[in-house]
């Protein structure tokens, strides 16, 4: 197999390593949205039901509209399987960020290629494939994957105009770049500034590299250039900086977050609260950015100073390692990351984070020093640089050999102009967050520009080509000891120690469960309490004790694990399982109910991972069916019953049938649909599905079932209509039972 044949196939491989790796995180149940994910998706369920971006009149600031868009495009694709909330379509929606956090990986692969070598870009390739930043945030709704792409392609036409000799493809490469940089800025405003920059950078790159052409033809191709990467990318962001202007009668160019940050960060005499309270009172974005601005702007007159004090904290902030609730794809926040994911995140996201910013620095420092140096030569002007290249080391031991692989570090290191365009990224970059705010997450935009260098660093050590004198250390070592020092005396230490140890007892437990030993897992998962007593932890204890049959125990460790976390609803839901498996109907409904639940999530999860031993008849909506029914809403009073909509295709659990026996199965149903006074209703039961008619008032039917398994599951579709709470209704559901025919002739 030839070079570029493995090449192609080492790619492959990290590009499907990539897609399994967020497939694997993708699967699990959807996860509890956290930090801007909330905004997110109510913005792009208003994009979809038709009420535009009026989010945004009751909310701090305008947001960049390229990810909510993009969002709801995703999410209109998915559709909707008739699950309440559209859950299911929502968790289908990120499917189109998870393809576009593969093609990242390819373009780290494309922009290290001519960044900085071609045998450091597979490297590149697979530090983003595997890089836990970028496999979560695959998954998260939350506009970075999508910035990191155009972010990349803008980059990746840039550095490939001085590549091109044709004029049309260098002139395309130029609008592309100004496209994809524009797109950028309307995913996230942090690159509207460094347009300019990146104009700036073109031109003068243009410029220096037609070193043989006359002065004015220079000039005007260089300004050109400069020029139409700002019309591309002004042409792509006026749309809606002219929509806004329409909507608002005022300027916003892309966002109002700079203003909310002006007034937000800078000391203010309110509180967070108050502010908030006060901006949203505020419906117009224009008038409300104004007020934030001013209200900023008076704060830093009056103390200047504020500038100074919030470098080190926004640096800290920026640089350090905190677990945050997108650091994992929790179905709850306050449920335990089990060990394997924990040391997974450990290594791929707290120690990779570390040393792609060593490399990165290294590897930036070298361009730099070697741009300085006057003994620079071409790596063609020496066969002892060719041995070396090679791997000859016969020919490369002498001491003018050894000379010589000195300025083999020069001549192999990556291109300084493309470099440069890097460096006054990250050089921005960092100073936006520094002067404005700074969160661990934003480090995030910085990774496109890092990795391709971190992976020169550790190619070029690997193989063994790279030797830095001791001015490039002596350069180096001050930015590393400040790094290093912010992350480990920021590093939250406790906080890792107690999950490992935590982790590797309740894994533990978790073992001896399976292997049938529930007295030992025991053990194990009071260890893993004394290393950090969590509400997981005292549900793991209390599953072991119901295993046991020691009942008593194991509502003691149910109700601990509620009374940790109060909001915990799966920790109620247990004990509200356990309370009605015992006949203890009142104190399960209080359980079920739970405190500050969210009853339709009580309901989903529920729905997947309780259901035991189902009943033989079920009163939909009394408080115990939880675990018996799933895609319907919370129970509600309607035409005098406690009672539940579905949302198109109710499932329910339902015991008392004899396996292979004749079965009734009996539906108490109602569809008061407004737009028809009729409505089809099919219903299955193992394969065997009627078709009846429901209508406004209560009617009971039933269906008999030659041969059904124990439990049964039972769907109920219908046609829905879309209430005014934005719900999509199906049919009102209240009881339903299963017969057994056991004294009819076969």
């Amino acid at each position: 197999m030839n070079s570029s044949a493995k090449e192609r196939l080492l790619l492959f491989l990290i590009l499907a390593l990539a897609l399994g790796l967020r497939l694997l995180l993708w699967i699990q149940p959807l996860h509890e949205p956290a930090n801007d994910e909330v905004e997110y998706i109510t913005v792009a369920r208003d994009l979809l039901e038709g009420r535009g971006w009026s989010f945004y009149d009751r909310y701090h600031w305008l947001r960049a509209p390229l990810y909510p868009l993009f969002l709801a495009a995703s999410w209109g694709l998915a559709g909707d399987d008739g699950w309440p909330r559209a859950a299911r379509a929502l968790h289908l929606a990120a499917l189109p960020n998870i393809a576009l956090s593969v093609l990242s990986v390819y373009l780290a692969y494309a922009l290290a290629a001519r960044l900085v070598n071609r045998q450091a870009a597979l490297l590149a390739a697979l530090l983003t494939a595997v890089l836990w930043t970028n496999a979560t945030f695959a998954s998260l709704y939350m506009a970075e994957t999508l910035f990191t792409v155009l972010f990349q392609a803008g980059l990746l036409s840039l550095v490939q105009v001085s590549e091109q000799r044709s004029t049309t493809k260098r002139w395309l490469l130029i609008i592309a770049a100004g496209v994809a940089l524009g797109l950028a800025a309307l995913t996230r405003s942090l690159a509207l500034l460094f347009i300019p920059v990146a104009a700036g950078w073109l031109a003068i790159h243009l410029y220096r590299q037609q070193a043989d052409d006359g002065l004015r033809r220079r000039l005007t191709t260089s300004l050109l250039a400069a020029a139409v990467c700002l019309a591309s990318a002004g042409a792509v962001i006026a749309p809606w900086t002219i929509r806004n202007y329409q909507a608002y009668g005022g300027f916003i160019l892309i966002e109002t977050g700079l203003s909310y940050n002006l007034w937000v960060f800078n000391e203010p005499r309110e509180d967070r609260e108050t502010i908030h309270r006060t901006l949203e009172n505020i419906s117009n974005p224009v008038e409300r950015a104004n007020y934030a601005t001013t209200r900023g702007l008076e704060r830093l007159r009056e103390d200047p100073l504020i500038i100074g004090r919030k470098l080190w904290p926004n640096w800290v902030f920026l640089a350090r390692i905190k677990p945050i609730q997108d650091r994992f794809l929790m179905e709850s926040y306050y449920a335990d990351v089990d060990l394997p994911l924990f040391v997974a995140a450990l290594i791929f996201d707290d120690l990779l984070y570390i040393l792609i910013a060593l490399g990165a620095m290294v590897a930036l420092t070298h361009v730099v020093w070697r741009r300085n140096r006057k003994d620079y030569v071409d790596s063609t002007a020496s066969p002892l640089l060719e041995a070396e290249l090679v791997g000859d080391r016969a020919r490369s031991r002498t001491p003018v050999a050894r000379s010589a692989r000195r300025m083999l570090v020069h001549t192999s290191a990556p291109p300084v102009a493309s470099a440069a365009l890097c460096l006054l990224w990250i050089g921005y970059a960092l100073t936006t967050m520094l002067l404005t705010h700074g969160e661990a997450r934003y480090r995030h935009f910085l990774f496109p520009a890092l990795i391709p260098y971190a992976a020169w660093t550790f190619t070029a050590l690997a193989r063994r080509t790279a030797c830095f004198e001791r001015r490039l250390v002596m350069a180096i070592t001050p930015l590393i000891g400040v790094f290093l020092w912010t992350v480990l005396t920021a590093y939250p230490w406790s906080w890792a120690s107690e999950n490992l140890a935590r982790g590797s007892r309740a894994l533990a437990g978790d073992v001896w469960m399976a292997l049938g030993a529930p007295d030992r897992a025991a053990h194990a998962y009071l260890r893993a309490l004394e290393a950090q007593a969590t509400p997981d932890g005292w549900l793991r204890l209390g599953a072991a004790h119901r295993a046991l049959g020691t009942i008593d125990q194991a509502r003691v460790a149910y109700r601990a694990a509620w009374d940790t976390s109060r909001a915990y609803y799966i920790a109620s839901a247990h004990l509200g399982d356990l309370e009605r498996s015992l006949g203890n109907v009142d104190e399960a409904r209080r359980a079920f109910a739970g405190e500050y639940a969210d009853e339709q999530r009580v309901l989903d999860w529920s729905w997947r991972m309780l259901g035991e031993n189902p009943p033989a008849s079920l009163d939909i909506g009394d408080g115990l069916d939880f675990g018996y029914i799933g895609g319907v809403y919370p129970a509600e009073e309607l035409l005098g019953r406690q009672v539940r909509w579905s949302a198109g295709r109710a499932l329910l659990r339902l015991g008392g049938a004899d396996a292979g026996a004749p079965t009734l199965l009996t539906l108490r149903l109602a569809a008061p649909h407004p737009d028809r006074s009729v409505v089809p209703v099919r219903i299955c039961v193992e394969g065997a599905c009627r078709q009846v008619e429901a209508n406004a008032g209560w009617r009971t039917y039933t269906l008999m079932i030659e041969r059904c398994n124990t439990p049964a599951l039972v769907e109920v579709r219908s046609p829905t209509f879309t209430a005014a709470d934005g719900r999509r209704l199906g049919v009102i559901i209240d009881w339903a039972a299963m017969i057994p025919l056991t004294g009819r002739e076969r």
